[in-house]
């Protein structure tokens, strides 16, 4: 008898809605060593729209990109402006709820930014 294969981590991908993301989303799937689970995303309302806080791309567009990789969207809705304690205090909500979930970690796909990968 073979012994049952371990469970795969489940992990939730880091989306900005930009070309770091997406290659870091395509390079997690050839690995396919990871279970995704879906997008994570913050938004902030801007004008009565929601966009997405890193690079203010509408909601429709984000939605849409989620549906094209075929993965669900996680949004973390966030003032505008966004302190620290209200950045910390939504993320760690959305990190407990993920947890009860079963879901694990996040990737972040920040290629260039080692002052961000430090922070995270």
């Amino acid at each position: 008898m073979s012994e049952a294969a371990a469970p795969r981590v489940r992990v939730l991908v880091s989306w900005s809605s930009g070309k770091d993301s997406a290659w870091m989303l395509h390079r997690l799937r050839q690995a396919g060593e990871l279970e995704i689970a879906g997008l994570l995303t913050t938004t902030t309302e801007t004008g009565g729209e929601e966009r997405v806080a890193m690079h203010r791309v509408r909601r429709s567009i984000l939605r849409a990109q989620a549906a094209a990789a075929g993965l669900p969207l996680q949004e973390i809705l966030l003032p505008d402006p966004c302190t620290e304690e209200a950045y910390a205090s939504a993320m760690q909500g959305f990190v407990e709820g993920a947890l009860a979930r079963g879901i694990t970690h996040v990737a972040f796909g920040d290629l260039f930014l080692e002052e961000v990968r430090r922070y995270r």
